[in-house]
This record gives C-alpha cells, structure tokens and sequence, in this order.
C-alpha cells in the first residue's frame, strides 16, 4: 500500500504516519533479551524533540548534522528530527576509523555530531580538536557517567532541552518544517566507494519522496509488514530500506542487536520483508548445506531431492511451460522439505526478499526461488536515490535486475554503459562541481559507471565500467560474471578475476572459512590456523575442483586458467571490502601483486 498524503517533504510523510497509525508499533529494539516496543506516536514524539533540541543548539536552515552508531531507534529519531529541522542528515559507518570520521565531519561542515557509545567517543576523542565546534551528542551513557567534556553532552540532557523548546517555541518548529521546499536537501550519503575518497552525494527532499512512491509501487509494502534493520544506515540501501521505504508504507522496523546475533534475530522477527547483500544470501545457502551435511543420510536425500524439485519447477514455470505433475511434486516437495528450509532461516512469513548493493549469480535467485523465498534482484546507486532498477514480483528473469522504476528512463550509450535520467537523480557532490559535471551530463542524465544491456525492457548489468578486462587478445571480459559463479560454490566466498592486458585469467580466492574447516574436519585434514587452510594441498585440490566446474559453464576465453588462495580473511577496516562487503578489487590488487605476479610468472 502507497500513502496517498500530497506532501512536499519527506517530514511531511512522517507526520502523517505519525496521526495515522498512532498507537501501532513502529519500531522494535531489543535490550537484555527482551523486545522493547516504539509507537508511532512516540516515534513522531522523538523526532520533535530531537528537531526542537538541535535548534535550540542554533541549527540553521541547510546546516549537517553527523550521525555515527549502530542501527538503532535514536539513529531513525535522529534522521528525520535534523530533516524535520530543515538540516541534512550525514551518516558514517560505525566501523569508521577516527581519520575517516574526522574527513566526514570536517568535509561535511557538520554543526552537531550524534555518537553512539563509549567506544565511538574514544574514536571522537582523538579527533576532536580538529572537527571545527561540532558539538558531540552520546546516546549511550554507559561506562561514561562523570566524563565531562565541554563539546560533549548526553542524548537524556539534549532531548530534555528539546522538550523545553517545544512547549515554549514550538511554533518557529512549525514554519521551519514549513519553509522546507522540495528542492531542498534532505541527506548527504558518502559514498563508500572502492577507490579513493567517499564523496558526499546529495538527495533532496523530492528525490526522496518521488523514488519511494516509484519503488513501493513495483514492490508493494503496508503497515502490515515487518523489516529486519542491520545493514549501515549510512549507505543509501538499508536507508532506502529501514527509513525511506517504511515511512512511507507505515511499515514496523526491527533492528538485530549485531551482525553475529542477525540469524537468531531473524528466527525470533520473522519478517515479512527483508533486504540483504549478496554476502549474506549466500552464507545462509553455505548454512544449510553445513547442517544438511551433518543430518542423516534419509534427511540429505530428501533435502537434495527437494531442492532439484524445487529447480526444475522455478526454470518450468519461468520458460511457462509447468506440467501438472511437476506442479504436484512441487507442492509436496515444499510442505515436506522446502518449508522447514524457510523456517530454518526465520523466512516462513517472507512475502519477497531484496538482493542488492552487489552483483550475485543467477544461481543464487535460482536457489532461493526454489525453496519459496521470493527473492528478487534491484539495482540502483547512491547518485540515483537507491533505486533504478527492480524485479518485479509476478514477472522475475533471471540474470537480469529488473525493469526500471516508474518515472525513470534508461538508456545505454554506445560504450556500454548505462545512462538514468528521471526524478531519482541526485543534486550532485558536495563541494565537487566538477565531478558533478562529470557525472550528470546535458539533458540530466546520470552515467552510473556500469556497463549493461536492455533486452524487453529488462536491465542486465554486465561490470563496472572501470573493470571490464581487455584481454592481450583484445577479448572483453566482465569480471563479476566470472567471479558471481566462482562465489556460489560453498567452498568459496569471494573471488576476483585479473586478468587486464594478459593473455589468459587468473583468480584470488577467499575460501569460506566455515565450509572449507567442516570440509577438513570431515576428511581429518591437520590444520591450526586460517592459513594453514589455504596452503594445504587437499584444501587446494578441492578448491582446484570447484574452479574446474564453474570453467566447464564458461566460454573457453573466459576460463580461469590458474588461482591462488588468499592467506587472510577479508577486512573492512583494511580496506579489503566497503561496509556493504563489496571487495575493493584495486586494493586488493596491491596487496597481492606477488602472487598475481606469480601466476603469470613474472
């Protein structure tokens, strides 16, 4: 269900939701094992206090305000009170080093700096005399009682001073919200990026609101349905998601308490919607085959049997051609097997399921539609609001991300690349007219940097621009097909193809650490250490196999003709992969040069 609410700001929206749904839940978070509840109304309570607060702080008209912490009810409050305020919300990923913290804050001009805890103070602490008079808010007390500070304060003290302001000068909230026009910024979100340093890109209140109203119309949600919030609320996606998306609809929130309890949180939520990246989709499938391969040999031959079921009815009913009987063996294989799957991993109410952020594998989708899960594909960026691209939920093609959104035209240029031009497009970077110019070119049209094709009015993205390999044969190759097929082996969990200017392709490989140790376990393989892992011959071998499958699937300029295996896991904090687990392929690149150089004997 769409919100029909005529509103010119993204507040606008809220407030209505807000008068609307009143006492109904709209976010749960969970504290000493037990969920806590928040209304609407109380919600739309915070956000006042949260926008009188900040302009009792002085907050002017278009001024930053920074938000740093996990995902949790003040992150929302603090989000749309600033919008509220007529400020720009800048988030920054809570895994942030204080350098990367500092460049944000000082690149934004950030009047206010929202933090969560005592950890990300400390962070703050060694910064702070360079981030220019921001004043430093702590949601979190804890392990902070005596601290004293004068650029620091705690949320109890400002959402107290909010409240004053309220009942004494509640009306000047009133117009300021007012004052707001469309145009109007609305959000910062810095770009991650795989190169270099994040940009801050900049949404207006319209982008906002005309992109939720295109993307909910393809994706359909309502006060009904319930969201799982993990993914960092500084990347546009789980915005999109956790914010965007579910003020509009009216849609009920839950945040996991971290990433490691995001298995049991899902079980205990069962949502009705959940978005994810392609990391995670796949570590759910490696899971299951785990567990699989520790039940019985009847429970194993079920489950094989279900799933090969379950393949041959989604590839049937796609190409439209379904016989009864598969139909049938469909219906018992789901009620025997594939639903037990789905409640294994807390996805028995799932109404669809979203897979962005990434490239995956057509495989995957495969996997996932077979055992009932309605997962679909989208495709967006965060110069586009998030979104250009979605699959839609009666009408999926796999290996394609779906038609563009209502109100937005795609094209593709005669380099390959994909030009969008539509409400979504966002006002440029902050600070950076040169790189806007660049970007968004005559006419209004966006080069998003990917290469890709339409084909029915369907989008299928091949590669980044930048990483498309030319062979010293000349051959094109795009990497992230290779690698998305390389990634759906269990035993694998990230791959990236080299190969620019050389005469064949070579691959660095991540094993995926829990199948690979099960696999040793399984087959009395000494081992101490992760890499000890990597460099044993039967760990090798099987590693040697998997490529060997995926070759036999690739045209013969596409085979991976030798790999090596990676000595290390993959960390953000490196610079190894972006908060959203996309690998950083230049990074990683000059970390390994040795062993690229080795592969092709140089």
């Amino acid at each position: 269900m769409v919100t029909t609410v005529s509103a010119l700001r993204f507040p606008d929206l809220f407030f209505s939701q807000v008068e609307r749904l009143g006492d109904k839940v709209a976010l749960r978070h969970k504290d000493y094992g037990i969920w806590n509840r928040i209304t609407w109304k109380q919600y739309g309570q915070m956000v006042r206090q949260v926008a009188a607060g900040l302009m009792a702080e002085g907050l002017q008209p278009g001024d930053r305000v920074t938000v740093l912490g996990d995902n949790r009810p003040e992150w929302l409050a603090c989000h749309l009170g600033t919008m509220t305020a007529g400020g720009v919300t800048v988030g920054i990923y809570p895994t942030s080093s204080p350098e990367e913290i500092n460049y944000v804050v000082s690149h934004s001009e950030a009047k206010v700096l929202f933090v969560e805890n005592e950890e990300q103070v400390d962070k703050v602490l060694e910064i702070i005399d360079g981030l220019k008079g921001a004043k430093v808010i702590i949601w979190d007390p804890k392990g902070l009682w005596g601290f004293n500070h004068p650029r620091l304060s705690f949320f109890s003290e400002f959402m107290a001073q909010g409240q004053r302001y309220l009942e004494e000068h509640g009306h000047e909230l009133t117009a300021r919200t007012q004052a707001i026009q469309p145009d109007d910024l609305a959000m910062f979100i810095y770009t991650s990026g795989t190169t270099g340093r994040p940009k801050g890109a900049m949404i207006s209140h319209s982008n906002i609101l005309k992109m939720t109203e295109s993307f909910v119309s393809v994706l359909p949600t309502s006060d009904k349905d319930e969201l799982l919030s993990y993914l960092p609320l500084a990347h546009i996606y789980e915005n999109l998601i956790s914010v965007l998306q579910a003020v509009r609809t009216g849609a009920t929130v839950n945040f996991v308490e971290n990433l490691e309890t995001l298995p049991q949180n899902l079980r205990e939520v069962s949502p009705t919607i959940f978005a994810s990246v392609p990391r995670i989709w796949e570590k759910f499938v490696s899971n299951i085959e785990i567990k699989m391969s520790d039940s019985t040999l009847l429970k194993r031959l079920c489950y094989r049997l279900a799933v090969k079921v379950g393949l041959a009815y989604i590839k049937a009913r796609e190409a439209g051609r379904c016989p009864w009987w598969l139909r049938l063996a469909y219906r018992v294989a789901y009620w025997g097997v594939l639903y037990h799957l789905k409640r294994m991993i807390g996805m028995e109410r799932i109404r669809y399921a979203i897979c962005g952020a990434a490239p995956a594998s057509p495989e995957l989708f495969q996997w996932y539609n077979a055992v009932g899960v309605n997962l679909r594909e989208g495709y967006g960026q965060t110069e586009s609001t998030g979104v250009i691209a979605v699959t839609p939920l009666d009408a999926p093609r796999l290996g394609y991300v779906g038609k563009p959104v209502p109100g937005v035209e795609v094209e593709i240029a005669e380099d390959g690349e994909i030009l969008v031009r539509g409400p979504n497009v966002f006002k440029g970077y902050f600070k950076n007219p040169e790189l806007t110019e660049e970007t968004v070119t005559a006419g209004g049209w966006l080069h998003t940097g990917d290469v890709g094709a339409l084909e029915d009015g369907y989008l299928k993205i091949l590669d980044r621009k930048k990483d498309i390999i030319i062979t010293r044969g000349g051959k094109n190759i795009t990497p992230a097909f290779i690698e998305n097929k390389l990634k759906f082996s269990f035993y694998i969990q990230d791959a990236v193809v080299i190969g620019d200017g050389r005469k064949f392709l070579t691959a660095l490989i991540l094993i995926d650490e829990d199948n690979v140790n099960k696999y040793a376990q399984d087959n009395r393989i000494p081992f101490t250490t992760f890499e000890d892992l990597t460099r044993n011959p039967e760990i090798i071998k099987l590693i040697e196999r998997e490529v060997a499958a995926v070759n036999k699937t690739l045209a013969r300029v596409e085979t991976v003709k030798k790999f090596r295996l990676l000595p290390r896991r993959f960390y953000e904090e490196d610079g190894d992969v972006t908060p959203t687990k996309k690998v950083k392929r230049r990074s990683l690149e000059k970390r390994y040069v040795n062993l690229i150089q080795e592969m092709y004997g140089s």
